[in-house]
């Protein structure tokens, strides 16, 4: 089922969208089983995503969820550092490199926002590039959808493979405390965005 959330440009509508999210989640954590973990393509932390998470932190950590997120960007510093607190409750044997990512690449950011909540629960929303006050409003949840939230997944696969890790002094602060060792970097070299880059055929998330 398909649920799309309209164009007017209001207080209202926000609020609408964010209880939407807050439901949302809630659903998630009806189904969630241990150890499963959402996924969220986000503008910045202070998505309306971002915020359900935090509001719905300790549910999930009782259902055993966590989540993994990629921000186009990493300011407000504050919004961030509370949205890592929150993701490290929920996962706090994870270091920060499994946890969240920054699509700082321009080219990434032709992606839309979007968030799997579970096997068939998930939402879309409008291109990262896009500033908040310029967007277009359009928001579209499904439910029962198990085929775009399995699209969703890939995508999302493809998106962090392609993103860079947050340096740790944007995520210390007041708002996180992280276990010893949680700031380990990943290993490896750089992916090569070119070589591993889909086509926009296969990129679940580009929309013109």
């Amino acid at each position: 089922m398909r649920v799309l959330v309209g164009t007017e440009n209001s207080g209202d509508l926000r609020q609408s969208e964010l209880r939407r999210h807050l439901k949302m989640m809630s659903r998630c954590v009806e189904t969630a089983t241990a150890g499963s973990a959402l996924t969220m393509i986000l503008r910045s932390a202070e998505s309306d995503p971002a915020k359900a998470l935090i509001g719905m932190k300790g549910a999930l950590q009782r259902a055993g969820a966590w989540a993994k997120v990629i921000l186009a960007r990493i300011e407000p510093e504050d919004d961030l550092r509370q949205l890592f607190a929150g993701l490290s409750e929920l996962a706090p044997q994870r270091p920060s490199h499994e946890l969240i990512r920054w699509a700082r690449n321009p080219r990434l950011l032709e992606a839309h926002e979007q968030v799997i909540y579970g096997d068939a629960l998930c939402w879309f929303g409008d291109a990262m590039r896009r500033d908040a006050d310029k967007r277009n409003a359009l928001a579209l949840f499904e439910e029962e959808a198990p085929e775009s939230a399995r699209l969703g997944r890939l995508a999302f696969t493809a998106l962090w493979a392609q993103s860079s890790l947050v340096p740790g002094r944007h995520l210390m602060g007041p708002a996180s405390a992280r276990p010893s060792g949680a700031y380990e970097q990943a290993s490896g070299p750089e992916l090569d965005l070119p070589a591993l880059r889909p086509s926009p055929q296969g990129w679940p998330l580009l929309r013109h």
